[in-house]
């Protein structure tokens, strides 16, 4: 529901969404939580419905880098990608 909410609240004016790549994250206080939106995510529902998503910077924003970014951290942290997108850009690949 976290891309569903983040969309709609976008279509009420908010332009600053939170995520984290790979989704990581939880809830120390509710094991089994399944931790935050995924960048990669939130990025491909943006880019897919036309909005146009820029960095901090005002660079371009590529999907498949983060993609990459949210695999080595997940691996590195040893924990299963949370990324809906991610998962299957990597089995794309």
């Amino acid at each position: 529901m976290g891309v569903a909410n983040a969309l709609a609240a976008i279509q009420h004016g908010v332009r600053t969404i939170d995520s984290s790549v790979g989704g990581l994250g939880g809830c120390p206080y509710s094991p089994g939580a399944t931790g935050n939106l995924a960048t990669e995510d939130m990025l491909y529902a943006l880019q897919e419905s036309g909005h146009q998503v820029v960095g901090s910077v005002g660079n371009t924003i590529d999907l498949d880098e983060i993609v990459e970014i949210g695999w080595w951290i997940s691996e590195k942290l040893g924990r299963q990608n949370a990324s809906r997108v991610g998962c299957a850009v990597k089995a794309r690949q």
